[in-house]
């Protein structure tokens, strides 16, 4: 037999088992007592009267109570059953309710923007909850976006009001409280709350219903209003994220100053980050860490620090990101100046595959402002400042080199050309002096001579004057420059050039540089070796995204494969050097000529 815990009612079944053995009992007793005890105590006439009522109540009385204490037990078991069965439904219920929650938590979070998001919260709430309609207003952020469902335009502006009011605070007591609206009024109910994201408040959402709203609306309301606040944040943050990356990916590639480049990247990133202080520090070739920009303080003059000394000095040691919550008295004594305010701070170390290139720091006054959260992120956007710093770097460092080369090229140039020429005209003047006195019709030739080598002498000095002037590429913009110096090009060397602008390139100011400084080397090409009449410049977009120039003229042509080395001009390309460029920033160079039927040069670049 199974027992029964302590205070828990037996079953009906285990009650009537007993009852089979003490009933009878019971009943036998009863009647021995009667027969025993109670029928000698009179005469005949009351032994029978006595028995005939003891029999007839006797049975009846036994049945009457046995089943009304059945009876009792059935209606508790009745009771029982249908209380379980109530549970059993509720539970259905809450299931069923739970599941249509998850459903529509689940469109939260596979929505890819915040439109998505917005949809699926208007319909997903006004299903879930029964309810009218549904409103949303976001616009703590200037977002100014809402989106509604089922409410016609009186109810809509009512949502707003209410909505205006809470991002006031003008509404008393607790708003997510079912408040009926005013009974002049046929709005009905309404259930509202605030949407705050990381404590500021950024809107406000609505529900309206006909009748007052249950326990289990208020509740399914309340939960996907907290899982639509929580989702709409986080695709917020990702689209934030995305943002920075392209506003940072953008400016490493449209900036060529790498102290301009480091300002606005450190504006963008204090800006995702919300930091009131930040700075960029840079290793020199002594291993210190020098303060190369800043924003929110004045840029201290000598703010130097050594690897592993204070803050700034340790998270460049350690060349991991790390989040300090409350910022020490000497962290923000040896911070260089850029600390002395700071609560809490955030470093981001800069480094390659050579080692490391700097730190970046991020502020704020305030304690424990920042949390480890967004670490992931900003050590993502510290890895396209590393390569954006060595990638600068490396351009300074070619671009010195290319000075070099092309200080020594001008000086070749000026040796094999302008300084032979004029040898030879001081030769020529030296033979003239001495012919005047003995043959002065030999003199008058050799001076013919010597004024036309002064001539071409002089229109050799004004083409490398004009081969070598300043482009102000950044004032004019790529074509109407293509345009200025294709006009001065033709008067300076007595050549027809052809202007054809099919569309206009959209390059960055690095990218404009390079492209036109091949433009212009195949123009000096054309004038010092070509002997053309005619040039035709074309400049365009390929299908492929690139950018291109064409120069091509009338002239002699040559033998690529004899002169494709060959220095060209005063501090000019080879045409080795012009493909070694365009092909290092994913450009095309493309040569066509041969003798007596011209050159044509393509260079293109990716936009």
């Amino acid at each position: 037999m199974t027992a029964t815990a302590p205070g828990r009612p037996s079953s009906l079944y285990l009650q009537i088992k007993r009852a089979r053995l003490w009933l009878p009992l019971l009943i036998v007793g009863v009647v021995l007592v009667h027969q025993l005890v109670l029928v000698p105590l009179g005469g005949p006439a009351w032994q029978f009267w006595f028995q005939l009522l003891f029999y007839s109540l006797l049975g009846p009385l036994a049945t009457y109570l046995t089943l009304n204490w059945i009876a009792e037990e059935v209606r508790r078991r009745e009771a029982t059953q249908n209380e379980l069965s109530r549970l059993f439904r509720e539970l259905q219920a809450s299931h069923a309710l739970l599941g249509s929650i998850q459903k529509v938590t689940e469109q939260f979070a596979s929505a890819s923007d915040l439109d998505a998001v917005l949809n699926a919260a208007v319909r997903g709430i006004t299903e879930v909850t029964g309810a009218r309609g549904v409103a949303i207003f976001l616009g703590g952020s200037s977002l100014g976006m809402t989106r509604s469902l089922g409410l016609d335009p009186a109810l809509l502006k009512s949502a707003a009001e209410r909505d205006r009011a809470l991002l006031r605070g003008e509404v008393p007591g607790d708003p997510s409280e079912a408040r009926m609206m005013p009974e002049e009024a046929p709005e009905g109910f309404v259930l509202s709350l605030p949407l705050t994201w990381a404590g500021r408040l950024e809107g406000s959402i609505h529900a309206h219903f006909l009748e007052p709203p249950s326990s289990e609306q208020r509740e399914s309301y309340s939960i996907l209003a907290a899982e639509f606040s929580a989702a709409a944040e986080a695709v917020q943050s990702r689209t934030r994220d995305l943002l920075t990356l392209f506003e940072v990916d953008r400016s490493i590639r449209a900036e060529g100053n790498l102290e301009r480049m480091l300002k606005t990247i450190l504006a963008q990133t204090m800006a995702r980050a919300d930091a009131t202080l930040g700075g960029v520090y840079l290793v020199d070739d002594n291993r210190l860490l020098h303060l190369a920009v800043a924003q929110g303080v004045g840029l201290p003059p000598t703010a130097l620090l050594r690897l592993g000394e204070g803050f700034v000095g340790r998270a460049a040691e350690r060349r991991e990101p790390c989040v300090v919550r409350r910022l020490s008295d000497e962290d923000r004594v040896v911070g260089g100046g850029l600390l002395a305010a700071a609560g809490s701070a955030i470093s981001l170390p800069l480094t390659s595959e050579e080692g490391l290139l700097g730190v970046i720091v991020l502020a704020h006054q305030r304690p424990a402002h920042f949390d480890e959260s967004i670490l992931p992120f900003l050590n993502l956007l510290a890895g396209q400042v590393s390569l954006a710093v060595r990638n600068a770097r490396a351009y300074l460092q070619s671009e010195e080199l290319a000075i070099a080369e092309e200080r020594a090229r001008i000086a070749r140039e000026i040796h094999d050309g302008i300084a032979q020429s004029l040898a030879f005209i001081a030769l020529k003047l030296d033979l003239i002096t001495r012919l005047l006195e003995s043959d002065q019709d030999k003199a008058r030739t050799e001076l013919t001579q010597a004024k036309a080598a002064i001539r071409e002498t002089i229109k050799e000095v004004r083409r490398s004057i004009f081969a070598l002037r300043p482009i102000d590429l950044e004032r004019y913009g790529f074509v109407e420059t293509i345009r200025r110096y294709c006009h001065d090009y033709g008067q300076q060397n007595d050549i027809r050039v052809h202007v054809d602008v099919k569309a206009t390139p959209q390059l960055s100011p690095k990218s404009e540089a390079v492209l036109f400084r091949i433009f212009q080397e195949a123009m000096n090409n054309v004038a010092k070796h070509a002997q053309a009449r005619q040039v035709w410049v074309t400049v365009g977009r390929s299908d492929s995204g690139q950018s291109f120039v064409c120069v091509e003229d009338n002239g002699r042509g040559f033998d690529p494969a004899v002169v494709s080395d060959r220095v060209t001009t005063a501090g000019g390309l080879g045409l080795r050097q012009m493909r070694e460029r365009l092909q290092g920033r994913g450009g095309r160079f493309e040569l066509r000529s041969a003798r007596d039927e011209g050159t044509r040069i393509y260079a293109s670049m990716p936009e």
